[in-house]
């Protein structure tokens, strides 16, 4: 229960500080996806349904804020959660440079699936000028403060008494 406590407590505040702080810097149109590094937290730690259930839930709340379609974000951090599933099954995943790079691809990943998915469902929109223009820069932009955000994680477990 804590546990679930301390991602719930993370996903506030990762959504606080995408939505409101870093969004309100001037010239710096591109804003890190906090929730996508908790998924991929979540992939790497928490593997099994409640991760699944945990990365869904993370991306229907950032739909809800965004204001987007209901269920893109959901649909792509639930991918992101299986690819990272996958990955961290074969690969060590402890030190601050796989993470980033993970995080990486990841963000790549689901920046494919929103445009996957937003292709099919928002009609003539020019989707790929923005992938092509933003998506690589947030994608690495994300994978910079991927190992702050799974510090603060550790760090929040730890004063819950759970590491």
């Amino acid at each position: 229960m804590r546990s679930v406590l301390a991602l719930v407590v993370a996903a506030v505040v990762a959504m606080l500080l995408q939505t409101t702080v870093f969004a309100a810097i001037p010239r710096f149109p591109v804003v890190p996806n906090l929730m996508l590094v908790l998924a991929v937290y979540l992939g790497v730690r928490h593997q099994g349904a409640g991760g699944v259930v945990g990365a869904f839930l993370l991306g229907y709340f950032l739909d809800t804020f965004s204001g987007t379609v209901l269920g893109l974000h959901a649909f792509a951090l639930t991918v992101v959660y299986a690819a990272v599933y996958l990955i961290a099954r074969n690969l060590w995943m402890r030190g601050r440079l796989p993470v980033m790079v993970v995080v990486f691809l990841a963000a790549c990943l689901g920046e494919l699936a929103l445009f996957v998915l937003g292709a099919l469902v928002a009609a003539g929109s020019p989707l790929w000028q923005h992938v092509g223009r933003y998506g690589l820069v947030e994608a690495a932009v994300t994978a910079l403060v991927a190992p702050v955000v799974f510090a603060f994680v550790n760090r929040e477990r730890e004063l819950l008494g759970l590491s």
